[in-house]
């Protein structure tokens, strides 16, 4: 029996939002770091919505979070509604 997932929160929501206009502004030249979305990492991670790779940023090894093209389809949708 297929486990159902509670709905995003609106912190959820907010922060992967935040993300994905942050690297949409930038054109991908902006990351957005672990430490700018704590909390609610974890929940959209395991839904799909974003996802993790190391980068070298002014020489430091650095996870950042790139939002996935299931997270920006899921905020197409809210902003269709």
């Amino acid at each position: 029996m297929p486990v159902s997932q509670r709905p995003l929160t609106k912190i959820m929501i907010k922060k992967l939002r935040d993300c994905h206009e942050k690297l949409s502004n930038s054109n991908g030249h902006v990351p957005c770091l672990q430490e700018d979305r704590k909390g609610s990492l974890a929940a959209l991670y395991k839904r799909g919505f974003v996802d993790t790779k190391m980068q070298d940023i002014n020489g430091k090894k650095l996870l950042c979070i790139i939002v996935t093209e299931a997270g920006a389809n899921y905020l197409k949708s809210l902003d269709k509604k």
